[in-house]
């Protein structure tokens, strides 16, 4: 059958749905929904989830290398050496020589990232209630067990899988 001679309109709707109701379609909007979201509500601070991301491991974490970082926010050893080279230029995080092994640099929240993790609670919060408000609170807990259950199924899937 060409295809001048299908119902272009159902045609279009069926590859459409079929795109548009894939997993990996969902999650990648659902992606930029919640980054966008929380751009808005950070926007003062000039800052991108991942580089987020890495400053609260660094808060949470002490003794991580940049192997260490990567391992813990789920991005690959490249990406992760240019958001550390990013948020040292911003004076956010350091490089120390691990007293061990001089050869290790651990990388250390300087009082200014501390700073900007506690100026940013409050965005980095509404951000998340502005994700899931569409949702009831018992709905909201179940899409954040399904989306966890999903991650941690595939996560040894992943090019940089969390560990």
């Amino acid at each position: 059958m060409s295809k001048s001679s299908r119902s272009p309109a159902i045609s279009r709707a069926n590859q459409l749905a079929g795109l548009y109701q894939r997993p990996g379609f969902l999650l990648r909007r659902a992606h930029q929904i919640a980054v966008s979201l929380f751009t808005e509500e950070s926007a003062a601070f000039n800052i991108t989830t991942t580089q987020y991301g890495v400053l609260v491991i660094l808060r949470i974490y002490d003794d991580l290398d940049q192997i260490g970082v990567s391992k813990k926010v789920g991005l690959d050893r490249s990406t992760t050496g240019l958001v550390i080279q990013k948020l040292e230029r911003e004076r956010l995080v350091v490089r120390l020589a691990d007293p061990a092994d001089r050869r290790r640099k651990i990388i250390v929240l300087t009082a200014k990232g501390e700073r900007l993790l506690k100026d940013l609670q409050g965005p980095a919060a509404r951000a998340q209630e502005i994700a899931l408000s569409p949702f009831e609170p018992d709905e909201a807990d179940q899409f954040l067990r399904l989306l966890d259950k999903f991650v941690t199924h595939f996560n040894e899937k992943t090019r940089a899988p969390l560990i």
